[in-house]
């Protein structure tokens, strides 16, 4: 009688719950949950780090131009030494020996041009020596982060801007190997790599306050898609858009352009 008495009580309100057209004794756990909050705030950071992404993207398309550029004055400088071999045949010795020694000598000095600009990338080992003064240092009416932020991001913009014809002589104007400055570029993307640091280590501590509690893990992962997507468009988006045949096989003919404008075929 007892465990009748019990099986009763525990079905009682089951029974309530037919009766009053309720089908679902499990709808209230099937009820959708409410939108993220923090869906503004990762939109932000993902901005954020893209744009951080940028000039790293940037950076690191440079070695290849460089090896590009050095190969390209190696030959300027091969095919003048054979000129001057054709027009001088008494000093044939001497500049088939110099001749033979020039690929070793490109390939010195292009080991020492990657090796001299792989410094640039530093700042991002050694931020953690500056990222004290950017959580203690700010004005408190413009925002703990906004007063690194908005000053990082106008001298990111006016150094590349201001910076960028500067570059494109250094690797394009270049004539020989002795005027080509590697370390120019290196001290240029220090700088933009400098700046990136300082935004990356107040970004992540906004990161910390912006989320809530439950969603702080998601910040480095805000981090990791924001820094590849600027990072593929500005290197691999950059090395498709500057090289002239794949500009010529792809991107030309996917946008309806002419061929080789300028040029006596194009025309």
């Amino acid at each position: 009688v007892v465990l009748l008495a019990s099986e009763t009580t525990a079905e009682q309100p089951l029974l309530n719950k037919f009766k009053n057209g309720d089908n679902s004794p499990l709808s209230a756990q099937e009820e959708p949950q409410p939108p993220d909050p923090d869906v503004p705030n990762y939109i932000l950071l993902i901005a954020l780090y893209t744009l951080q992404g940028i000039p790293m993207g940037l950076s690191a398309s440079i070695p290849f131009l460089i090896q590009q550029k050095i190969k390209n004055l190696a030959e300027m400088a091969g095919n003048t030494a054979a000129r001057s071999m054709a027009e001088e045949t008494v000093k044939m010795a001497a500049a088939s020996t110099a001749a033979a020694s020039q690929p070793a000598a490109t390939a010195a000095q292009l080991y020492n041009a990657q090796a001299i600009f792989a410094l640039c990338s530093w700042p991002f080992s050694l931020k953690l020596l500056w990222a004290p003064i950017v959580d203690a240092i700010y004005f408190k009416k413009f925002g703990r982060r906004k007063s690194w932020l908005v000053p990082v991001q106008t001298l990111a913009g006016l150094l590349m801007v201001g910076g960028g014809k500067w570059v494109d002589a250094q690797i394009d104007g270049a004539t020989d190997i002795a005027s080509f400055d590697v370390k120019g570029l290196t001290l240029f993307f220090f700088g933009l790599y400098f700046l990136m640091a300082t935004q990356d280590i107040a970004v992540d501590g906004w990161a910390l306050t912006m989320l809530s509690k439950v969603n702080r893990s998601r910040g480095p992962l805000c981090n990791s898609i924001g820094q590849n997507i600027g990072y593929f468009l500005s290197y691999v988006g950059f090395l498709a858009l500057n090289d002239a045949e794949t500009s010529e096989k792809f991107w030309r003919p996917l946008l309806g352009m002419k061929s080789r404008p300028g040029s006596a075929e194009g025309i």
